[in-house]
């Protein structure tokens, strides 16, 4: 075990700058935990930074470089560091994609996910790209029972991201019509899902690939539309009675948030989440105050909605869609995947 394979890049830039390695095995610090991982995701986080358009969040350093890519993270506890007192070797575990200190302002007033005085993995410290990651024993959860390591390896991101959109900032209520932009991605499967949880009686889900149309009604979906067609907003005007949406949770960025405020409704809610489509946008201003919208950025999850995600999981809630699964070694190959954007829900890398 002194030494493992691993995923890193030196540089920014396409699929082609993540290089496979072979690494010492990190050694735990005091209060840490060495995971053996199992499976590990690919998503846009991991796609960002390794394009260099990730950017650090306010009052932290600089994305570093070289890098260990990786948000998710699912495995078993190879060897413990002094001063570990909730974790023994041999326990199923799930790294934390936000881990919190819970001794900064944010966290004592519940607003965890706005934590400052943490490290979180593949983006402050080494994320999952290995067969061994090290992590603080407060930036882990105990894994349930009877749920297979890749599952575990799909929730807390795309899942913990999306439950605290769906609830904390958008507050779906039973009987809402909820767009979803972005549908057929790790986030966007998981916001049909959990909307559909949280009680809307109708998902629309925006793709710009209409061969996905069955595969995302079969993930959850009532209706979905192709966000290219000339006459969208007719089309979604049209399956709501001529109100708009509720409910915009996009996944996208970029002109997607123009769409998002003529879609909605009078006192609709749009929550931004994502910039793959766009760091900017072109909006008109009068359209929001005139129909009264509030427009909400949400940031990550809280220790609380990560807890209830894996709750969800085992207790077959929401089962996250695998459209793709690739050994550690052929990263490049499952980033390429990625930016080609032809899969359906998320892509899997297994160690």
């Amino acid at each position: 075990m002194s030494e493992m394979t691993a995923v890193r890049i030196y540089e920014h830039g396409g699929p082609e700058v993540l290089k496979v390695e072979r690494v010492p095995v990190p050694a735990p610090a005091v209060g840490e935990v060495l995971v053996r991982v199992r499976a590990t995701s690919v998503n846009w986080w991991d796609a960002g930074y390794r394009k260099g358009i990730v950017q650090p969040r306010p009052g932290v350093p600089a994305l570093p470089l070289p890098f260990q890519l990786g948000r998710e993270a699912a495995g078993e506890v190879a060897a413990i560091g002094d001063n570990v007192e909730h974790f023994a070797v041999g326990d199923r575990v799930v790294v934390m994609t936000c881990p919190a200190c819970g001794r900064c302002a944010s966290c004592r007033r519940g607003d965890d996910n706005l934590c400052q005085d943490t490290e979180l993995p593949g983006h402050q410290r080494f994320g999952g790209y290995a067969e061994y990651v090290t992590a603080p024993q407060h930036g882990l959860l105990q894994a349930p029972d009877g749920v297979d390591f890749e599952t575990l390896a799909c929730v807390l991101w795309s899942y913990g991201t999306v439950l605290h959109m769906v609830n904390a900032r958008a507050r779906v209520q039973p009987g809402d019509i909820v767009l979803v932009t972005g549908a057929s991605g790790g986030m966007g499967t998981a916001a049909l899902q959990l909307s559909k949880l949280a009680g809307a009686r109708q998902i629309i889900a925006l793709t710009g690939s209409p061969g996905k149309r069955d595969a995302l009604l079969a993930a959850g979906a009532d209706i979905a539309l192709n966000y290219k067609d000339t006459d969208i907003l007719d089309k979604i005007r049209t399956h709501t009675g001529g109100a708009g949406v509720d409910v915009v949770l996009d996944n996208v960025g970029g002109p997607m948030v123009a769409l998002a405020i003529k879609a909605a409704r009078l006192g609709g809610r749009i929550v931004l989440a994502a910039v793959m489509g766009g760091r900017t946008a072109e909006i008109h201003i009068g359209e929001i105050f005139a129909k009264h919208l509030d427009i909400l950025g949400t940031r990550a999850s809280t220790r609380r909605e990560q807890e209830l995600v894996l709750q969800f999981a085992a207790g077959r809630k929401i089962a996250p869609v695998i459209g793709a699964r690739y050994p550690l070694t052929e990263a490049e190959a499952a980033h390429r995947a990625l930016d080609a954007g032809e899969h359906i829900g998320k892509i899997v890398l297994v160690p």
